[in-house]
């Protein structure tokens, strides 16, 4: 009997070492969520897929539930709750880490994807796992990236060479680089909020913004700024990451069902992101707004040069990685 006890013993234990969701992994685990974005947003389905895999996979022992709209904070404050533990999986847009985590500053700069297939290629690859180790230093796990569309200007009167946005007062996010970049296109760089941006259109505060198209759209500014010039100037990518904390908390089998979970919704979001921007486009075309092509933008991104060398001319590091970009075929 006491041998037959022992073989039971030695059996349940191995059960338990291949079966990770066992009971010897403790509770069931709920996770919260942060999102910028409505839940009917490429991005709020995106996570809300990512979410649904993880608790499938793991037989509903991490039960991810995501915050949509910034229920839980503007973005700063989520980015600084995510890195103290008391949020734990986020999408969030690279441009705001540019002060922590310096290669976020690369694929923010100006002009540097050829198009969406070549940002894909770059952060699905080398440079997400530049970002990716900055971005661990300091507390947040990066697991998949998901687009954000190229941005572009959108202005009160039409745009078709840089000479005529020079003078121009133009809404960015507060950021340096932002800043720099449209002092480079000879514009005056407005930092506002972006819930002020349509007022502020409307009043004459400002001349124009730039975003992608479902922003654009979404937010009804082709109602006050009836001319989109496609610029493509931006193309960031957004990064879907977990706290670091939570991370290592996890095993290798469960980080491996959120690694593989997050390139799924990953692909998912692209699909969708692909969608509503030709949806937003149609809708916008259709009320109205007069859409200018740019088919050559050399002349745009020549002048850029004294931002990129502000930015990485004395990083090697930094330059290395735009270079490589550049390459990137």
């Amino acid at each position: 009997m006491k041998a037959l006890r022992t073989l039971r013993a030695a059996a349940i234990a191995a059960a338990a070492v291949l079966l990770p969701w066992g009971a010897a992994t403790g509770q069931a685990q709920e996770w919260r969520g942060w999102n910028i974005h409505a839940a009917d947003y490429p991005n709020g389905r995106g996570m809300d897929r990512f979410g649904e895999l993880v608790q499938s996979r793991t037989n509903n022992r991490i039960r991810m539930r995501t915050f949509h709209s910034a229920t839980l904070g503007q973005q700063d404050e989520a980015i600084q709750q995510m890195r103290l533990g008391t949020i734990d999986f986020a999408n969030f847009n690279l441009s705001p880490f540019n002060n922590l985590a310096p290669s976020t500053q690369v694929v923010t700069l100006p002009f540097l994807f050829r198009d969406v297939a070549h940002m894909q290629r770059a952060i699905d690859g080398l440079a997400g796992e530049e970002i990716a180790r900055d971005l661990e230093a300091i507390g947040i796990i990066a697991l998949a990236w998901y687009d954000a569309g190229a941005r572009s200007l959108y202005t009160v009167r039409p745009v078709r060479t840089p000479a005529d946005v020079r003078g121009m007062k133009i809404r960015v996010q507060t950021s340096d680089l932002w800043i720099d970049l449209m002092r480079a296109m000879g514009a005056n760089p407005t930092p506002l909020p972006f819930g002020e941006v349509f007022t502020s259109l409307q009043s004459g505060v400002i001349d124009g913004a730039e975003n992608n198209w479902p922003s654009y759209e979404s937010t009804r500014h082709f109602e006050v700024a009836r001319f989109y010039t496609d610029t493509q100037h931006s193309n960031v990518p957004e990064v879907l990451a977990v706290s670091r904390q939570r991370w290592q908390r996890l095993n290798e089998a469960e980080r491996n069902i959120l690694r593989d979970a997050a390139r799924e919704s990953a692909v998912f979001q692209r699909q969708l992101w692909a969608e509503r921007e030709q949806v937003s486009r149609r809708r916008v075309e259709a009320a109205g707004v007069t859409v200018i092509e740019v088919p050559d933008r050399r002349p745009w991104s020549e002048l850029m040069a004294p931002v990129y060398q502000k930015y990485t001319g004395n990083n090697p590091r930094l330059a290395t990685m735009v270079q490589r970009i550049r390459e990137l075929q």
